[in-house]
């Protein structure tokens, strides 16, 4: 399953902590504290729980597009590898989006609340993120892609995802075609310098391409830019859709309220 990575990390975080070594404690922790840490993971429980409650839902869903699809990628190593590409530009364009749009951003930006950036960030994923991932995930169905197919791709995309947050400032090999965590940790930067950048997965090459690429040169401040920190997992769901229902009711007109949830000021 496409989140497979995220439930297998449970037990794997925990482990790791368990461990004590130092290794260990900077691949988990790095220097962040241990309520955030814990913060994270509690996210992530709240997200796992969604998740064995919807997984099948929209397996399911995704499978019935792709029957309506009469095209279909063959069954060959060329297209898995086209398929995990295409699956890696879904993506971008979904992130991108997710910033972007105030609506989805509301449940993308539960991820960036962590003050620290560690890989129990990995863990720190919003509920309602299968509901806006399964909307872009269904162009893969329309472009022939199979259910068998999209569940090993997207497992696989998952995995390598997950180790974007690691404490490491490491890139693999020049950084020119792949994304390693010291690019991601400045996307999840919150001062001016860092916002709408690097939104790649796997690969750089899109962010190359359509110029939002900034390398790393400084340690950023990590967070959402003018929101305290939200600590309780419960709370952390909810209050970007409170912040975001705010702004709609302070909207006078119908087509302001539309555009509050749509389209983010300046």
């Amino acid at each position: 399953m496409p989140h497979l990575a995220t439930i297998a990390a449970f037990v794997l975080v925990p482990a790791l902590g368990a461990l004590g070594s130092r290794e260990a404690r900077a691949w988990l922790r790095g220097t962040g504290s241990v309520r955030q840490t814990l913060s994270n993971a509690g996210v992530g429980l709240v997200f796992l729980a969604t998740q064995l409650a919807l997984r099948g839902v929209l397996l399911g869903a995704f499978a019935e597009l792709a029957a309506r699809v009469p095209w279909k990628l063959p069954s060959s190593p060329a297209a898995a590898v086209l398929a995990f590409v295409l699956l890696d530009l879904v993506y971008y364009v979904q992130h991108r989006l997710e910033h972007a749009v105030p609506l989805l951003w509301a449940i993308h930006s539960v991820h960036h609340q962590s003050r620290d950036y560690n890989l129990s960030v990995s863990l720190r994923v919003g509920a309602l993120s299968s509901l806006s991932t399964l909307g872009f995930h269904a162009l893969l169905a329309l472009v022939g892609v199979e259910p068998t197919l999209y569940a090993a791709v997207a497992t696989a995309h998952a995995a390598l995802l997950f180790t974007l947050h690691a404490r490491t400032k490491r890139a693999l090999g020049p950084g020119r075609f792949f994304n390693a965590p010291v690019f991601h940790r400045v996307h999840h930067g919150a001062e001016a310098e860092f916002i709408d950048c690097n939104f790649g997965g796997v690969l750089l090459v899109f962010d190359r391409l359509l110029g939002t690429f900034t390398p790393y040169t400084r340690e950023p401040t990590f967070g959402v830019k003018g929101s305290p920190p939200v600590h309780d997992p419960l709370a952390a769901n909810l209050s970007p859709f409170a912040a975001l229902a705010a702004e709609v009711a302070r909207r006078p007109t119908l087509w302001g309220k539309v555009r509050a949830l749509l389209v983010r000021d300046p």
